[in-house]
């Protein structure tokens, strides 16, 4: 199965939210780069990858949960 991005952030809060509720929603993700994050280096994103079969489903949850926009 391809994974595609659907999301990309610098903020470990984020991240540790969008977790949460993409495990309770039983959604298989990675989160390439998110060691280097930790780091703070200098313009290091997170980005939230995807199954692309589930990619509409994520990015539906990332909305009602404020993530992306409307």
């Amino acid at each position: 199965m391809k994974m595609i991005e659907v999301y990309s952030t610098y903020n470990p809060g984020d991240i540790a939210v969008i977790k949460s509720v993409l495990d309770s929603e039983d959604i298989h993700y990675y989160f390439q780069g998110e060691n280097a994050n930790m780091l703070v280096a200098a313009g290091a994103y997170a980005r939230l990858l995807v199954q692309d079969d589930q990619a509409q489903r994520v990015r539906e949850i990332l909305r009602e949960a404020g993530f992306l926009e409307q």
